[in-house]
């Protein structure tokens, strides 16, 4: 193994929340999104091992994650229709809410996550770069070979439509 190795497995981790809720974008929230990540890591360390090494690190990984979300999506499409298990979240132990407040914040994450599921794939991994990898429109541009201009465009029209799909007016001011 090469020195890099700690490097590549502690960025991966460190983003891997986000990670996360980029495969849960693609693939709905009862998805086994650790395989899919499992998968995605794999796919870095052996490009890593080869000698990859990209500008921007963080952006390359929510890509290769996007892609291994894409790829597990259609592959379960191909495959006959089962009742998946759905995955409950717990909530911390620390954290006293009540029940019925647990609820709302539960139904009010899956309004969020089925908005992000319908927007055009360009504009939802434009956003999803943007919010879950904490990138900067020139990381955004840079990972997905578009111009920086484009992502702009692709991240309000993404906002736009998720502002729409959420219930919240459409201002001028909020769409930036």
């Amino acid at each position: 193994m090469s020195t890099a190795d700690p490097f590549l497995a502690e960025l991966f981790q460190t983003h891997r929340s986000g990670l996360a809720g980029a495969v849960r974008s693609v693939l709905g929230p009862t998805a086994d999104v650790t395989e899919v990540l499992q998968d995605a890591f794999l796919k870095c360390w052996r490009a890593w091992q080869k000698g990859t090494r990209p500008n921007d690190p963080v952006a390359w990984m929510f890509v290769i994650a996007w892609n291994a979300a894409t790829d597990a999506r259609r592959a379960r499409q191909r495959r006959p229709n089962h009742e998946l298990l759905n995955e409950e979240r717990t909530v911390s132990a620390t954290t006293q809410i009540s029940p019925s407040h647990a609820l709302e914040q539960r139904e009010a994450v899956a309004e969020a996550q089925a908005a992000v599921a319908k927007l055009r794939e360009d504009d939802q991994q434009v956003f999803l770069l943007r919010v879950a990898g904490e990138l900067s429109y020139e990381g955004v541009a840079s990972a997905l070979a578009i111009p920086v201009g484009t992502a702009k465009t692709r991240m309000r029209r993404a906002l736009q439509q998720l502002r729409m799909a959420l219930g919240v007016p459409v201002t001028k001011e909020n769409l930036r």
